[in-house]
């Protein structure tokens, strides 16, 4: 039965089990200790924006096998609205996993892919998902195979069709796509239509042909970008829009695992674009979206897993408020 609920934020993609390594430094091969976590870049974003106070759901599918009703559980108790998700008994909910190097860096192996959640077909979304939305959110992992890449590409026509922002992290993961260049002409078609797009700087080489920081983010907001903002680890962020440019430091901090660091960044982004008074936001507005992003980002990577050290929004105020003056 559905409930009605309105969100201000939909979001796409993998709902996942993480198998995080207990033993950094290790190659997978090597690695006998394993934390199984909730996971999925996706699924992380949703999960960060519920802990941050915003109302939203998630469009996946998962299996009906034990780790699918573990995601389902999980997200029901996080606030995450579910009713959105679809189940199956074809296919297996994907497990990943995930060594960390001596850095606390991740490396990323899928397992039993593609799995239930790239089973997700247009027919299985419906456009009440979308009604009152301020922000759509997606990756490139839910466009790698069919069919949820028309599923994807669909949830995106109507997504626009309703009104909504458009939030994209490529999110690129090489390995899932036989054909890099299919990867790169994909991602840049969807570029002129959304409101923010947020990548790291090998995303940004990737996909900007290796032009630089500033000269690869001014190619995307040329290409119809409103907002771009680079990930640049332990430096801060890098952000770009028509009328301006700037980076924000990072806070200091001694990650444990950094697993969906990039995630949590994303979705206190995408928390900063419900809120944004005009697009794109004055430059000051800008800056102090992307500073609270890199507190939320930097606060996720001291515990383990990728949604273990999410906090909520009193508590990345009060980091702030701590760490920085305004």
């Amino acid at each position: 039965m559905k409930t009605g609920r309105k969100n201000e934020v939909m979001c796409l993609g993998e709902a996942l089990v993480d198998l995080v390594s207990l033993d950094p430094g290790k190659a997978i091969k090597d690695t006998r200790d394993w934390r199984l976590t909730p996971g999925g870049a996706v699924c992380n974003v949703a999960v960060g924006l519920a802990r941050l106070g915003l109302k939203v759901g998630l469009i996946a599918k998962v299996g009906s096998d034990p780790f699918g009703r573990m995601m389902l559980d999980f997200l029901k108790q996080e606030g995450v609205d579910t009713e959105w998700i679809k189940t199956t008994d074809s296919d297996l909910t994907a497990l990943v996993f995930v060594a960390l190097d001596k850095k606390r860096k991740p490396r990323f192996f899928f397992y039993g892919t593609p799995g239930a959640d790239r089973g997700l077909s247009s027919e299985e979304i419906g456009n009440q998902a979308f009604q009152k939305i301020k922000v759509f959110h997606f990756g490139t992992i839910s466009l790698s195979v069919e069919p949820a890449r028309s599923a994807t590409l669909c949830a995106i026509e109507m997504a626009q069709q309703a009104g909504a922002l458009l939030s994209f992290d490529p999110n690129l993961r090489f390995h899932l796509w036989k054909d890099h260049r299919a990867l790169k002409k994909i991602a840049w078609s969807l570029i002129p239509k959304v409101d923010l797009v947020k990548l790291n700087q090998d995303e940004l080489n990737f996909l900007a042909g290796g032009k630089g920081l500033k000269k690869g983010a001014e190619m995307l907001v040329k290409s119809g970008a409103k907002i771009v903002v680079v990930t640049l680890g332990g430096k801060g962020a890098f952000f770009a829009t028509e009328k301006y440019q700037g980076t924000v430091p990072a806070f200091k901090f001694k990650p444990v695992d950094t697993t969906g660091a990039g995630d949590a960044f994303a979705g206190a982004m995408i928390s900063g674009l419900t809120r944004f008074s005009s697009l794109p936001p004055a430059r000051e507005e800008m800056m102090k979206a992307v500073r609270f992003a890199n507190a939320f980002a930097g606060l996720s990577t001291l515990e383990l897993g990728a949604i273990e050290g999410l906090k909520s929004f009193a508590e990345v105020k009060r980091f702030l408020g701590k760490n920085y003056a305004d």
